[in-house]
């Protein structure tokens, strides 16, 4: 996989939206995150698994600040799920590990996301 690389996949299960990241979110490739991610906020909340995430860059870090102002706008919410340490760790450094709320597995996001706006 090269460094322009990211998969963004999305499944509609009920009013949630689950969306994969597998690859590398930089400069090559974080609008193309935000819009999709972006979309589905506007009709409901979006479970973001992070589990084949690779790498974040700062511009990654960017998207991810980006993605919190438009979940509080939509009055959804992102949970995260299958954090690797990596990016956990450029999370912490950034300063953002509080902006998203972490669930522990699939279904205790389902049961965040099913609660409504916050």
């Amino acid at each position: 996989m090269s460094l322009d690389d990211l998969v963004v996949a999305t499944e509609k299960i009920d009013t949630i939206y689950v969306t994969k990241l597998q690859g590398n979110l930089n400069n090559f490739t974080a609008d193309r995150c935000v819009k999709s991610i972006t979309s589905s906020l506007k009709h409901g909340s979006v479970i973001l698994d992070l589990e084949e995430l690779t790498m974040v860059t700062t511009q990654g870090i960017q998207a991810f600040r980006s993605l919190s102002e438009e979940a509080f706008l939509q009055k959804h919410r992102i949970i995260l799920i299958n954090i690797p340490v990596s990016v956990r760790q450029a999370f912490y450094m950034a300063g953002i590990k509080n902006l998203f709320q972490i669930a522990t597995n699939e279904e205790t996001a389902f049961k965040m996301a099913s609660r409504g706006a916050r």
